[in-house]
């Protein structure tokens, strides 16, 4: 079982673990990565929101719950791999 050290660190500690991670070229891309990854699911439960309010059939309410379900995953999956990433480069870091 991996460790996750990351929670552990203190507020400063995890800022600076993170500059360092996203200065190396393997954290620079995985950042932009997973930044157009977030940002398409933030459009996307804006969308899907819309799609609720402004909903002219049954199949426009169907279609933003889908969306906004698929967004929301986007986000927080976005967030953990994000977390993971870092937890790793922690890891493998110190040994």
């Amino acid at each position: 079982m991996y460790k996750l050290k990351y929670y552990t660190l203190t507020k400063e500690e995890k800022i600076k673990l993170k500059d360092t991670f996203y200065k190396t070229e393997f954290g620079n891309n995985i950042k932009k990565r997973l930044d157009r990854l977030f940002l398409t699911g933030i459009l996307g439960i804006i969308f899907s929101i819309l799609l609720i309010i402004l909903h002219t059939s049954k199949w426009d309410i169907i279609t933003g719950i889908i969306l906004l379900t698929a967004s929301l995953i986007f986000v927080i999956g976005s967030h953990k791999v994000r977390i993971d990433k870092i937890n790793t480069y922690l890891t493998k870091k110190k040994k």
